[in-house]
């Protein structure tokens, strides 16, 4: 029987079949509406419009925690639609993600989802950095040791979760969270572009697609600004740090715009400079109280996790730190954390990257189906026979 892994983030849901590494997908978590058509678009269909200017989202999430089951079960039906993954629940197993610390009538109603109204055939669940910690051999040991500690720091779309793992199960007074994430980051650079240059602020789509090209993590903050100073793009300045963003005209040519090189000449096309806002936007990653968010940064949270735990796992915490995440695709994230919680101990700080993150917890997913979970995942004939509550009970002793 075939198992379908499903990574449910809250910007992306990244599906495929565990026993085929090609089915992988990313379909965007979203029921998206045109501004000027005003046409219903469902997850990945929205590629196949050029009309993007505009879009109005409704998202399945609120806070990083699903609660409009409506709008989740349209993008579910079109993952396993025959355009998609053409999958039959009820000859599939079902892997799937969900927040850390998940309230638990979000995990009943998932579990009634999952087994009433799809019919998988089984089912198991666990927070996505329950999952990544299963390549962290790869990354730490090149795959000869399971590390016994680590810390994975999940910079996700709604927020970036800090959570400390031992043998494989999370030490849940060490868990953190910073409310930074994608999400902000997006909307903090569409704010400060639409002060400084144009209005972009209902181009929600257009600025995200600009903070993944543009925006990196300064290793040298101060630097960077010096460097910068006078800079508004390349239009004044010498900074080898500003550019220019081409703007999509929503052609089929020109459908999410792109970075103007030095050799091009667009005299037709608005052009978004772009300087300082490239690296300012990520420092409230480490700053979150720079954007009117009283917490600690990202490297102090993971301090604090990690002081949460017992003394004796600090060393091996502070060495084994895995960030994970769509988010932490940025440019110099993991070298700037790396650096940053340095700073706050004695203990030698070692950060790693997958060469994927965003992907980190799809992979982690496969190789705990490829490695059999007959424990931790129930049949549809369990969960009927134990019920909804015991089921929660049952996932909750595998995270």
């Amino acid at each position: 029987m075939q198992t379908l892994v499903l990574d449910n983030g809250s910007f992306a849901i990244k599906c495929g079949y565990s026993e085929d590494s090609a089915s992988l997908r990313t379909i965007p978590n979203f029921v998206m509406r045109t501004k000027r058509t005003k046409r219903m678009y469902i997850g990945d269909l929205i590629d196949t419009t050029t009309d993007l200017s505009g879009l109005y989202y409704r998202s399945p999430f609120e806070r990083g925690y699903l609660v409009h089951w409506d709008a989740e079960l349209a993008v579910w039906d079109r993952v396993i639609s025959d355009d998609v993954l053409a999958c039959t629940p009820s000859e599939t197993n079902l892997v799937l993600t969900e927040p850390v610390n998940n309230l638990r009538q979000i995990q009943r109603n998932l579990d009634e989802i999952v087994f009433e109204e799809y019919q998988f055939a089984s089912l198991a669940r666990a927070p996505a950095s329950r999952f990544s910690i299963l390549t962290s051999s790869d990354l730490i040991c090149n795959g000869k040791l399971e590390p016994q500690c680590v810390l994975v720091v999940d910079v996700g779309h709604a927020f970036t979760h800090i959570v400390p793992y031992y043998n494989q199960r999370q030490i849940t007074r060490g868990i953190r969270r910073v409310d930074v994430g994608g999400r902000l980051l997006t909307n903090y650079l569409k704010e400060t572009v639409s002060f400084r240059y144009w209005d972009m602020m209902d181009e929600t789509f257009i600025m995200n697609v600009v903070k993944e090209k543009c925006c990196f993590v300064s290793q040298d903050f101060k630097r960077d600004i010096e460097a910068t100073r006078g800079c508004i793009g390349r239009r004044k300045g010498d900074s080898n740090l500003g550019l220019e963003y081409v703007l999509p005209d929503f052609t089929a040519n020109n459908k999410h715009g792109f970075i103007l090189d030095d050799h091009s000449h667009m005299n037709d096309s608005q052009l978004l400079p772009l300087c300082n806002e490239r690296f300012s936007i990520p420092e409230a990653l480490f700053y979150p109280m720079d954007v009117g968010i009283e917490q600690a940064g990202v490297h102090q949270a993971v301090e604090q996790a990690i002081s949460a735990c017992p003394s004796e796992m600090h060393r091996l915490l502070f060495a084994n730190i895995i960030v994970t995440g769509g988010s932490a695709n940025m440019p110099g994230l993991s070298q700037r954390l790396q650096s940053e919680i340095q700073m706050l101990t004695a203990y030698k700080a070692r950060v790693y990257t997958s060469s994927d993150p965003m992907f980190q917890a799809w992979q982690g997913a496969c190789k705990a189906t490829a490695e059999g979970m007959n424990d931790w995942r129930l049949t549809k004939k369990q969960y009927e026979e134990m019920g909804a509550q015991r089921a929660i009970i049952h996932y909750n002793n595998f995270i």
